[in-house]
């Protein structure tokens, strides 16, 4: 399964795009219909992006070239005006310019160096964000800021690195806050080991980089480094409005009979999947089903399956009938879950207590359990709509191996059923959406597509990197 963009007139400006990740983005950006600026420092290297993205656009599009050092403000400056001298406008940001220096806090030069890393990763993400909100303001723009797993961990001899990363994270959760009212949306990926010219740019030699890599591959659930295309197409994602496209992939939705559920089933349908809609006796999916045969673009009849989750016979029943019909299955949605107002001195708060992990946990890991057979032999994928990440981190290490990819989504406040279904009123509930909604960066309240599109892009075979995400 793959997911198309559609970018088409879009202009976006990738820093450090002369090569590694910032050049893939480049050339999938352009690939999708973008305009796209092509910066870093080295003009031969610039230009060899600039031809792939030629080579690659749909409509012949050139890509606009600027030698720049980010870590200086007349180039960033310089940057932006002929950005907007050429095209008039602006509308995708991505921060993507970065390097490492190898150092001790007790060399000599440690502190020069960490005022290069500093003016590197952090401080030129900063003055170039600065000087573009004006521009992303008009286009209701995206600024897209690529950290790393530095910026949440401890890696020994890269506190500069791990400290302007860190920092580069908090930026971005300030700027999402203060820039969503203007409607620009800020995002940062934090990426793992990535074979990119990273490590050698460092002084690091070729044959001990690629050892490293190769050392790294073992821990990775999915037994492989990070391509420059993996974190592209992150990129690219997030800088989506968005659409996808799905061939052929059974996918079983436990929950779809309303809500997130339901959403995800439609949207997976619309792409041109092939559904299992399941839901209990009470909230049979018939509505689910009707819907997606309507947007179906083969007319691609949903498989209705009423089952109760938290009945594992009725979960035997659910995956049987669904290899029966289908002989396989792609993609495993556990998203079927409940809530129930309880304190812990309620008479009542142990059998409650019993109720909520049954449906929202328990049926989770039974049917990961009977499904792994079926996705192993798939290479497929497991999205859990669910707060049960230390469940998920298990799962993506153990399953890795086999190529199954597993990855949660924890939704915030998203406007389906949930709190009438738990005993609030519905004029309560609204006030609540109302005031959550006041509180959001974005400034209006989850919709259940909102989830549906982000489970279609977990799934995708662009996403392959990822696993174990939360």
């Amino acid at each position: 399964m793959s997911i198309k963009f559609d970018f088409t007139g879009k202009v976006v400006l990738v820093t450090g795009s002369s090569s590694g990740i910032g050049a893939a983005t480049a050339v999938q950006f352009a690939q999708s219909g973008a305009i796209v600026v092509v910066t870093g420092r080295r003009a031969d290297k610039i230009a060899e992006v600039a031809k792939e993205c030629l080579k690659v656009s749909p409509k012949g599009i050139k890509a606009l070239e600027v030698t720049a050092d980010v870590t200086k403000r007349v180039n960033l400056q310089r940057l932006v005006y002929e950005t907007i001298n050429h095209f008039g406008k602006l509308d995708i940001l991505v921060n993507n310019a970065g390097a490492g220096i190898l150092a001790s806090v007790q060399d000599k030069d440690y502190y020069d160096n960490f005022k290069k890393v500093m003016a590197i990763n952090l401080n030129s993400v900063v003055y170039l964000t600065h000087i573009c909100v004006e521009h992303l303001e008009k286009t209701k723009g995206n600024i897209i800021n690529i950290s790393s797993i530095a910026g949440l961990r401890t890696f020994i001899g890269f506190s500069p690195y791990c400290m302007a990363k860190c920092a580069l994270d908090m930026f971005t959760q300030c700027m999402a806050a203060e820039l969503g009212p203007k409607r620009i949306r800020v995002n940062v990926i934090n990426p793992g080991p990535v074979r990119t010219g990273f490590s050698t740019a460092m002084g690091t030699p070729q044959e001990v980089s690629d050892k490293t890599m190769a050392a790294y591959s073992d821990f990775v659930p999915i037994g492989r480094v990070g391509e420059p295309d993996d974190l592209a197409h992150s990129i690219l994602y997030l800088a989506s409005d968005h659409a996808a496209f799905v061939t052929g992939s059974i996918v079983l939705i436990t929950g779809s009979s309303s809500g997130i559920g339901a959403a995800t089933a439609v949207q997976f349908s619309k792409a041109g999947a092939q559904l299992v809609v399941t839901g209990p006796p009470d909230r049979q999916p018939i509505d689910t089903a009707t819907e997606c045969l309507k947007v179906s673009p083969k007319g691609l009849k949903a498989l209705e399956v009423t089952a109760d989750v938290t009945k594992r016979e009725d979960m035997r029943r659910l995956v049987d009938q669904t290899i029966k019909h289908f002989g396989k299955l792609d993609i495993l949605v556990n998203n079927a879950g409940a809530g129930i107002p309880t304190r812990i001195d309620d008479i009542d708060y142990y059998d409650k207590f019993e109720k909520i992990m049954a449906i929202n946990l328990n049926s989770i890991v039974y049917l990961t359990h009977i499904c792994v057979e079926h996705l192993e032999k798939t290479k497929g994928n497991i999205i859990n709509v669910s707060s049960v990440a230390g469940l998920i981190a298990c799962m993506a290490a153990e399953l890795g191996p086999k190529r199954i990819r597993v990855n949660t989504i924890s939704p915030g406040p998203i406007r389906t059923q949930f709190y009438e279904t738990s005993g609030l009123t519905t004029d309560l509930a609204n006030q609540l959406f109302i005031t959550f909604a006041q509180k959001l960066p974005v400034g209006r309240q989850g919709i259940t597509d909102d989830v549906a599109n982000t489970v279609l892009n977990l799934t995708s075979d662009h996403a392959q990197f990822s696993t174990g995400d939360n």
